[in-house]
Formats: C-alpha cells, structure tokens, sequence
C-alpha cells in the first residue's frame, strides 16, 4: 500500500515569503518570544507581484499594522503581551486600496501556535491553486475537516494522510485497513478533533485520531438493525456531533449516527429519527440544511434528486412536502440563497445534475417560508452550461457553481450568472471547508477525465469588496 505522503511533493510557493513574526513580550524580561507565520501563495501568482502595501490584522484585539510591500517581498512584526486568548491573523496584500489576496489563519493561542502557523493567501471570489502535487492521484479520494486540527484525506486504498490546519503542511497518517469500499459512504470530521469514516451499506464505522495518528473500529449500538442505507444523502449537524442519513437503498426513514460518545453512557449509536421520512429512497440525491439566523423554527433540510420517474425532484423533511417536476433527476446540488431571518422566505437554488438520463442546466428554485406553503419554480438553463456533478459554493456577495472547468458566479438576488472563471475540476471530488474561512476542492476529475492532482482553494469575497 502507497501512502499519501509518498504521492504528495511540495512545490517551491512555501516559505517564498517568511517575514511576519508575531512577537510576545513575556512581562518585564528582556527576551521575547517569536512565533514565524510562515506566509504561502497559490502557485500562479504572478499577478500579486503588484503588491505595494500589506497589512496584518490580530483578532480579537484588533492590532493592525500596514507595511510597505515590493510584491510578495515585505516584512512585518506585532508585539503583545503573552495570554490565553484564542485569536487569528489576518492577512492583507493589496495594491493601494485595491484587494489582491488574502488570508486567515485558524483560531489560535500563543502556547498552541509556539510551533509556527501558516497563512495561504489568495484571490477573493476565486480558485487558486495550492502549491502541493498529487503524484499519484485517486478521483475517490475523501476529506474531512477535523474541528481544531485540520484536514483529513483517505485514498481508495486506505492510505491516509492528514493536513496540519495550522502549519498546512501534509503528513503521512497511519491507513486504514480493511474498510469499506471506496465509494461506500463518508468521510467526516467529529467534534472531538476526529475524523469518521462511515460505511452506508452496513453502518460500520471506523475513526481516525489526528492527536493518536491511528484508526480504531467504532461499535454504533443499534446499527445492525438498520440495513443498507447505500447511496443516502447525508448531512452533519453544526456540532460535529451527529450525522443524518436520508433514504438510501430501500429505505425512506432518516438515521442518526453519533460522531462522538453520549454523555449519559459514554457510546454512540445508530437510529431511526421518530416521526421523519421522506417519499422514497431518493437515491443520487443531495441534502442540504435550509437554515434561519433566530434559530430552529422555520428550518429544514432540502433533499434534491431522485432515481426514479414518479416522485417529485426535491422534498422537504420537516415539512413533509414534495416539491418541483416528476421526474428523475440526480447528482445537482443546493445553496441557500437568503440569510433565512425572521418572517423572511429563504430560497434555495438546487440545478445541475443528470435529468432523465442526460447532463443539464437546469434549476429548481425552492422557497421556503418561515409559515405556510412552499414553492418551487422551474428554471431552465439556469447554469452556464450543464454541469451533471456541480458543488456549489457561496460568500455575502454571490453563490457559486462549480464543475465542468469552471467556477460561475451568480448574484444572490437576481441569479444573473457572471463571467465564469476558470477550474481545473469537471466533476467528483468534494468540497472540504477550512476554520480561516477557505474551503478546499479535494479530489475530482479533469478535463481529460482523470483524477485531478492538485487541490484548489476558494477564498471568499469580503462584504466591504
């Protein structure tokens, strides 16, 4: 078995610039404590060679200092005094007043960052790409961000090798032997800065320690009862505590699985959720959470997609409610297009996939009111161009639609689609969100169909651009 570590090679973007060191002063000593921020940029960046000024920002405190920059090179210092607080950085390269790239480190203490962090700068409301090669890549490669930790990925062979979310650098972890196969089920991050791994045909588990570097088999009481749940949508809730399956094989019940140990008896388990289900197994359909700023009420979860030709394209679980044309319709993908505040409709915008067999453009547009009736209208071609395996993507100015090469942008409120940007992935993969606000596009096809070897970064637009 290969690992991961032998499949990645580090580019030379990596310590091109390593000048920001944030520096303590511990009381009246004279010494001080340096810690490097080690500042990494895409591997096309010559256009951040415009640069002329920089400016770091410390969170919560808000210390902030600007410095010259002559491109990519610049030097900055910030001096505090030594705590607990947990913090990030931010990072600012801009040309005058005009945005270039920035960056944000995941939350930190001084003692938990005394081993160095890093900073990847890049374009807001756009793909860059990270400077790591995939010498052997695998289009069934899975990632998780592990809460607090990082990133963990797993080959379809086992391999298994892990992000550091603070240094991002990529380590070789112990593999997992003898789990499931490859396209069976999830990969996802726990609460307790774990990863799982969760088998839909037979409910098995497995879970990977990122402070350990091990894999142990996970017992979920009660899954034996539960049968093949293959092909399900699945959600994680907010807290990294439970995952929800939604259909799959030939069941029309919702399950939760726990991703950590209960309180009351230190186990987790596997069960169907009372009083929810949807109208059929909906299998190639997505899952989406349909969420509101105040809280539970009003909120629900979209599935979209079905296999087979006499059920309605999406369904909403809370509500019960099928929703849009009859027809087969899988692998789209949702975004939530409103913040969801009180006595608000949110409207969810679900397009892409196979319809009735082929790649399309079309969309369905799902408005869900905090009281009453739901709606859904029909949008043909909607996309730029048919996207059958699109993920979407989103920040406060725009959604995004990502797959067939390109990322296309589109205005929440009006869905005019804007000039589309280029992508090195067509279809699979996944979407895998970092804790400094980047979300990683992880494994996936090109376009000459073979597994993409690079990871692409997307960084969100500010509400202030």
């Amino acid at each position: 078995m290969s690992t991961l570590r032998e499949r990645a090679e580090r580019m030379h973007n990596r310590g091109r610039v390593v000048a920001l060191l944030v520096q303590l002063s511990w009381g009246c000593a004279p010494t001080t404590t340096d810690i490097d921020i080690d500042v990494i940029v895409p591997e096309d960046a010559d256009d951040l060679e415009a640069a002329d000024n920089v400016t770091a920002v410390l969170a919560p405190d808000g210390a902030q200092q600007t410095v010259s920059a002559d491109g990519l090179e610049f030097s900055l210092s910030m001096e505090l005094d030594p705590d607990d607080t947990v913090r990030d950085l931010e990072l600012y390269l801009a040309n005058d007043e005009a945005l270039l790239a920035y960056g944000r480190t995941p939350p930190f203490t001084f003692g938990g960052a005394s081993g160095g962090l890093a900073v990847f700068l890049a374009r807001p409301g756009a793909l860059a790409t990270f400077p790591t090669v995939l010498d052997l890549p695998d289009d069934l490669l899975l990632g998780a961000a592990v809460p607090g930790r990082g990133v963990a990925m797993l080959s379809s062979d086992g391999a298994t090798s892990f992000i550091d979310g603070f240094r991002l650098e990529i380590f070789e972890a112990e593999p997992l032997v003898d789990g499931p196969l490859a396209d069976d089920g999830v990969l996802v991050g726990d609460a307790l800065g774990g990863a799982m791994r969760v088998s839909f045909a037979s409910i098995d588990a497995w879970r990977y320690d990122a402070g350990d570097d091990g894999w142990i088999a996970v017992e979920l009481m009660g899954a034996a009862a539960l049968g093949n749940r293959a092909d399900a949508s699945w959600l994680v809730d907010s807290d990294a505590a439970v995952l929800y399956l939604f259909g799959g094989g030939a069941s029309t019940d919702v399950v939760a699985i726990d991703l950590v140990p209960r309180e009351d008896d230190s186990r987790t388990y596997a069960a169907v959720v009372d009083g929810l289900a949807l109208d059929d197994p909906r299998i190639g359909a997505r899952a989406s959470w349909v969420t509101r700023e105040d809280g539970d009420t009003g909120e629900d979860v979209l599935v979209f997609g079905t296999a087979t030709d006499s059920q309605a394209a999406a369904y909403l679980v809370q509500r019960g409610v099928a929703l849009g044309p009859v027809t087969r319709w899988s692998g789209g993908g949702c975004v939530q297009l409103d913040p969801g505040r009180a006595n608000a409709d949110v409207r969810m915008l679900c397009a892409g996939g196979i319809r009735d067999g082929l790649p399309v453009a079309d969309g369905l547009l799902v408005t869900v009111p905090e009281q009453g009736e739901p709606t859904a209208t029909e949008l043909p071609n909607v996309l730029d161009r048919p996207m059958p395996e699109p993920l979407w993507l989103a920040d406060d100015t725009a959604v995004y639609a990502q797959g067939e090469g390109a990322l296309v942008p589109f205005d929440r409120a009006s869905l005019q689609a804007g000039e589309p940007i280029a992508a090195l992935r067509t279809g699979g993969g996944q979407l895998v969100p970092l804790e400094g606000g980047a979300t990683l596009i992880l494994g996936g096809r090109d376009a000459m169909g073979t597994p993409t070897t690079r990871i692409q970064v997307f960084m969100p637009r500010l509400p202030s651009e």
